[in-house]
């Protein structure tokens, strides 16, 4: 079976779409489904289907196709999205706040725990079950809750001192906000996202596709 290490950043969203059509197949009570099927749907070959899904571990049968649901055990598998993993945010503004209540969580196997911020108009908030903690408190909760992941939703000069704090605290992965780019141990990985740059990426090829 591929391990995730190996597959390249374009690999990993074609086969997160891949889990999503799947999923829908399911919903839909569909137990095959064929390497045409899958390419026409997400715009790629059948023979690139093919060989994604052999390199998954799965050889499929001529005309019968996939078995659906063992495509998504494969999948999830590879994703580990099966394992529940504790997180928290860092940072409890808007941004953290729409993210917070969103149903991202469950979906990549996440169980958000816990929030911080150093504010205190916003510090004893709560959403849901989550109280807003102090900043101050990281280091205690991240490792009396066993949390692995924290989401980084803080201003670009205070970025790389909350991910010092909660790397020493233990955790593993980081899925930063933040328009900078963190130094961590290479025992911790991070997941950039700028909401900015990423309009103005859409902006640009917006240009590009009118000129």
């Amino acid at each position: 079976m591929t391990k995730s290490k190996e597959l390249s950043k374009a690999s990993v969203a074609r086969l997160q779409l891949l889990l999503e059509l799947l999923e829908q197949c399911e919903r839909e009570q569909r137990q095959q489904i064929t390497s045409s099927e899958i390419g026409e749907a997400l715009g790629i070959s059948a023979v690139n289907v093919r060989q994604d899904l052999f390199r998954l571990g799965s050889a499929g049968r001529p005309r019968v196709g996939y078995d659906v649901s063992h495509l998504i055990d494969l999948l999830r598998r590879l994703f580990d999205l099966n394992r529940p993993k504790r997180a928290c945010i860092v940072g409890f503004g808007n941004l953290g706040r729409a993210l917070a209540g969103s149903r991202i969580w469950d979906k990549a196997g996440y169980q958000l725990v816990a929030a911080f911020d150093k504010d205190s108009s916003v510090v004893g908030m709560e959403l849901d079950s989550i109280r807003v903690r102090n900043i101050s408190e990281i280091f205690g909760v991240i490792r009396a809750e066993s949390i692995e992941m924290a989401m980084i939703t803080v201003p670009a000069s205070a970025a790389q001192e909350v991910a010092n704090m909660v790397t020493a605290a233990g955790v593993k992965a980081i899925w930063n906000f933040a328009p900078v780019k963190l130094q961590v141990p290479t025992n911790v990985v991070v997941e950039n996202q700028s909401l900015a740059w990423g309009l103005v990426a859409l902006s640009h090829r917006t240009k590009q596709v009118g000129d």
